[in-house]
């Protein structure tokens, strides 16, 4: 008996997705817009994001090394240059605002991470 091919074009477009009633994300405004490739970026927009996001962020950032650029989290949907250009003002509020979105096994370490840098 020949086995199905389990990549046939039918099924690489089924998608699984989250059904539920409740936000899934949040537009923050910022105060201080920032221009980026033509766009000019006023609110940032935070979501929920997948288990497979969060497994490849962690493995992006344990992968890090000092002079390894910046790793974003998957949870704002804007350009890293945009996240890094941002009024820092703006951008301790869009973190912020971004705790609630995160999975739990990232929102620890966000929040303490969030107060040790408000802390220095």
């Amino acid at each position: 008996m020949a086995q199905e091919n389990p990549e046939t074009p039918e099924q690489l477009l089924k998608e699984a997705k989250i059904i539920s009633p409740k936000e899934r994300h949040l537009d923050v405004p910022i105060d201080w817009p920032v221009e980026f490739d033509g766009k000019t970026y006023d609110t940032i927009r935070i979501r929920r994001i997948s288990g497979r996001e969060v497994e490849t962020f962690i493995r992006q950032v344990a992968a890090m090394t000092d002079q390894s650029p910046a790793v974003m989290p998957p949870t704002f949907d804007c350009p890293l240059e945009v996240y890094e250009a941002m009024d820092d003002d703006d951008r301790l509020r869009v973190e912020e605002a971004a705790l609630p979105f995160m999975p739990r096994r990232l929102r620890a370490a966000a929040g303490a991470a969030l107060q040790d840098i408000s802390n220095s």
